[in-house]
Order: C-alpha cells, then structure tokens, then sequence
C-alpha cells in the first residue's frame, strides 16, 4: 500500500514537509499545496516558493497546478521542468466558492469541455507526467460519469479521487460506495483521498475496494502524526514518539524563522496547525487554547514543548 501526503492549503507545505520527513516519516509520495495561475500568470508568485529545490531537500513533491486553461498550464509547467520535476498534479477538487466560482478546481467538474481543452492543451505543450486530483463533482456526483471518458482519453499518470462533491466542502461523510463504482471504470491508476484518520478506516476502505493500492492522507496525519507508521506496522515506543515529535516541532520553529518575519505571522501559522494537531496530545485541546492566545514565539514554544514532555 503506497502512501501519499494531501496537500493542504497553508499546512503541508514546505516547512511541514520537511520537517515530518526528517524526523517522523517519509510518504511514498507528497504534493504541494497548489499553485494557482490566473490569466496566463502567477495569482501569488510566492506560492512558487514550495516548488524550490531548495526547500525540498528530503523528498521532491509533485507541484499542484490550479487553473483552467492550457496556456497558464504551459507557463506552470515550465516552471516545474525549470526546477527539475517530472510530473505535475492538476487540482480539480478544491472546493471553496472562490476559487469554485472562477471554474478552477471543483469548478472545472461542471464544465467537461473545459477539462477536456485543458488536458488536451497540457499534453500536446508539455512532456511531463500529469495526475488529477479531484472530486465526484461540483453539484452532484453523477457528473463523474461525463467526466470518466475524458479522463480515459488522456494518458494520465493517476486519478486522486476525494469522493465528496464541491458543495460539500469538508461536510458530511465521503461517499465511499460511489468511488467503489466509479474507480473500476478509470482506466488509470486509481488514488482514495477522503477521511482516513485511523487505521481501522483504511481497512474499511480497502474492503470496500480490494485492489486499491495507494491512498491520500492529509488531516489524518495532522491529528495523528504516526498514522503513516501504525499503517506501515512499524513499532515505536512511547519515548521514540516524544523524540520525534520534540525534534519535528523544533524543525517547523527553525524553518517558520526563515519564512516568517514576526511572531504574530509565525503564530498564526501554527494556530492553524494546531487545529487538528491538538488531537495529537493528552491536554491537546488546553494546549490549543494557551497557542491561540500567545503572542510571542517564546510563549509559543513554551506550551508546546511542556504538552510533548507530558506525554511521557
């Protein structure tokens, strides 16, 4: 079973990456948060930042393209083969209405001519390997069925599949039988994303689908960062664990020094973080509360390190 890292806009990027491979685990791959192009251009060019070889020197991430048209496709990839990759990720699943709105991500799922001149334009301009990332649909899942021969008409590298629709957002539950009828009809490799936050759930999810080999997970890892290694059957002991997450928390605080200028930029950072990553401690929760009311990076580091050395 292969294991993938999901990108999540401003949480796995290239500090968390970093960070977690050194100290906690490496994923059999990792994507990063996506890149949005707007217009032919770079909506922020600072999102590039995560593409740099050098904020990526443990684990090479395949980039996230968000847009909707060949020629801003072209200018992203030309980006990525600048800095040495070899496949990129097209982003066909976020959900939010403003990004939804503009017919990017989820957006693209309710326009199939637009999907298909994007992927046309993307293989005819460019050598590299391309994989999607996407939804059911945008509205309903039943749109997945226009959408599985235009994907089958292009070599796609592999199809991540996160069985909600758009309008869902995060709500809800994923829709595991409807990715159960549809994977089978891709003629690609097929990727699960979508609630995976223990063991068990995988389990569940692989006797629902037995020939699944790959699965995507994202805040799963974030409430419990030795999921990837309870999936691998790797034994740690309980003071391994407190190591571990000791030296990742000091990686995230040395890296988020040469991104951040100030305190409160770094603090917010970590809040959202912290939003799911509280699941990981006994007094998570108290903790949580003590980060959200720091101010300084000192008070920062003072709560999360006395909640990892009360794990012990």
């Amino acid at each position: 079973m292969q294991i993938y890292l999901a990108p999540l806009q401003g949480l796995t990027d290239w500090i968390f990456r970093e960070a977690f491979t050194e100290h906690i685990g490496s994923f059999d791959k990792t994507f990063t948060p996506f890149v949005r192009m707007q217009n032919g251009d770079f909506y922020r060019p600072s999102q590039c930042n995560d593409l740099l070889p050098a904020n990526n020197t443990f684990q090479k991430p395949v980039p996230q393209f968000l847009g909707k048209d060949a020629e801003s496709f072209s200018r992203f990839a030309a980006l990525c083969m600048e800095h040495g990759y070899t496949e990129v990720n097209i982003n066909m699943g976020c959900p939010y209405p403003m990004v939804t709105g503009k017919r990017m991500g989820a957006g693209l799922l309710a326009n199939p001519t637009l999907i298909a001149d994007l992927l046309e334009g993307a293989f005819k301009n460019s050598d590299l390997k391309i994989s999607v990332k996407c939804r059911l649909g945008l509205e309903d899942s039943i749109q997945f069925e226009e959408l599985i021969p235009i994907f089958n008409n292009y070599p796609l590298e592999e199809i991540i599949i996160h069985p909600r629709i758009g309008k869902q957002q995060y709500k809800g539950e994923a829709d595991r039988d409807s990715f159960a009828k549809y994977a089978p009809q891709l003629k690609h490799s097929v990727c699960y994303n979508g609630d995976i936050l223990t063991v068990a759930e995988l389990k569940e999810v692989q006797n629902l689908y037995p020939t699944l080999d790959k699965v995507m997970i994202g805040r799963g890892i974030l409430e419990n960062p030795f999921l990837l290694s309870e999936i691998r059957n790797e034994e740690l002991t309980g003071e391994a664990k407190i190591k571990m997450l000791r030296n990742f928390h000091l990686s995230l605080v040395e890296h988020c020094k040469k991104k951040y200028s100030g305190d409160l930029h770094f603090l917010k950072r970590m809040e959202e973080l912290w939003e799911y990553h509280f699941m990981a401690f006994e007094n998570g929760r108290k903790a949580y509360k003590q980060i959200r009311k720091s101010r300084t990076l000192a008070q920062y580091e003072e709560v999360v390190f006395k909640a990892i050395n009360d794990l012990q």
